[in-house]
């Protein structure tokens, strides 16, 4: 699905839009079905943070976290970027590199106990997803690369390239 109408509806079903993140740090979790990538950095986003009782409540925070898929997503429409797509699902830690210091922005979307959420970018999702606490489920948009991360977007496409 187009990205401007993905957004569009998200933000009309009560998503919200947070611009201009720049990231501090990466850390790269392999999970049982997908890459979770989290992003520290230098703005509050609202969230969710797990109490010592293993409660979920809502609270600012500087962590934001998103599949490894979503970001190759992002990266596959852009044309200066997209032939970078399938080596970061293959190889998400070159994402600690390629997204030093970069700016993205992040569509917030809540999603409630016991509702089903159907990822809004698939159009294969089956079932979908049930949580069984309020979550906000984050979309990486519109990223852009620090000096050093084209930087580093260049030596992949030379090993790319040159093998």
């Amino acid at each position: 699905m187009e990205t401007k109408k993905v957004i569009d509806a998200l933000l009309k079903e009560g998503a919200k839009r947070v611009n201009n993140i720049k990231i501090r740090n990466v850390t790269i979790s392999h999970e049982e079905n997908y890459t979770r990538i989290g992003l520290s950095t230098d703005t509050e986003v609202d969230g969710y943070v797990q109490d010592e009782n293993g409660i979920y409540n809502p609270a600012k925070t500087t962590l934001v976290f998103v599949s490894s898929f979503s970001i190759s997503s992002q990266f596959k429409d852009d044309d200066n970027t997209a032939f970078a797509a399938n080596h970061i699902v293959e190889h998400p830690e070159a994402l600690q590199v390629l997204l030093s210091r970069a700016t993205f922005d992040v569509i917030q979307e809540p999603v409630a106990a016991g509702q089903v959420w159907h990822n809004p970018w698939s159009d294969n999702d089956g079932d979908g997803k049930t949580y069984d606490h309020d979550v906000i489920i984050n979309h990486i948009v519109n990223i852009r690369l620090s000096p050093i991360g084209l930087k580093m977007l260049e030596a992949l496409a030379m090993k790319l390239l040159l093998g």
